[in-house]
Order: C-alpha cells, then structure tokens, then sequence
C-alpha cells in the first residue's frame, strides 16, 4: 500500500515540475494579444530615430516614426534589461525589421502586432498592475 501512495506521490510531483510557472506580467500581455484579437505583421519599416522599451521578459513596444509596435520574442530576452552584455542587432535590411529573422539586442523577433497609442498605452498600464501584484 505504501508503494502505491509512494508512486501516486512522485508521479504528481513529476507533473508539478514539468510545468512552468508563466509570470503574471507576461500573462497579462498573452490575454490582451488574444482578447484584442491584434493582427500581427511581417515587417515594419525602421528609422534611425526608433527607440524600444522593454515590458517583459518576453515583449518589448518598438516606437518606430510609422507607429507603435509590440514585438514577441521567442524565448526569454534578458538581454533586453541587462546592459552589462552588449549583443547587436542582427538585420538582413537595415531599413526593416522582419518577424523571424531579425533580432533586437540578439532576441529574435518572433511575432510583431501594429498598436495604436491607446493600445500601448494599455499594456503598459497592464504589465505595470500585474507586477504590483494588483
């Protein structure tokens, strides 16, 4: 009897192990992408006057001259917050950025959604109630 509470124990401890925790902040921006139904797109057109800021682990908002965009990394970015390793960005086309190909600070950009002002305005305000815990 034992045995089996013993195997019944690790087997849910096993399961418990196996799925990561997904952070409320990246969350968050998961569920508005999916309520809001946001487009993605392939490509946005750069300029050197662009700036970025990161939101999460996993997003960054581009402000581009063209108009405010949330990018999706493939894997977690901490190179976006760490200023201590400098990783370059790598453009096939230094006058556009591709979904897929390209990275920022040597995180590939894996999805792209145009924002409008409100929007961005939005998941910021979003990202910063989640990591207070509100």
């Amino acid at each position: 009897m034992k045995t089996i509470y013993l195997t019944a124990l690790l087997t849910l401890l096993a399961a418990c192990a196996g799925t990561p925790e997904v952070p409320s902040d990246v969350q968050a921006v998961r569920d508005y992408v999916d309520v809001g139904e946001l487009e993605q797109t392939d490509r946005i057109r750069t300029h050197g006057s662009d700036k970025w800021s990161p939101l999460t682990d996993y997003y960054a908002l581009y402000n581009s001259r063209d108009g405010r965009y949330l990018l999706e990394f493939n894997r977690i970015c901490r190179e976006l917050t760490d200023d201590t390793r400098i990783t370059p960005d790598r453009r096939y086309d230094h006058n556009v950025m591709r979904r897929g190909i390209d990275t920022l600070r040597g995180c590939r950009i894996d999805r792209m959604y145009p924002l409008t002002e409100a929007q961005a305005l939005e998941i910021e305000a979003l990202v910063k109630t989640a990591d207070s815990g509100n």
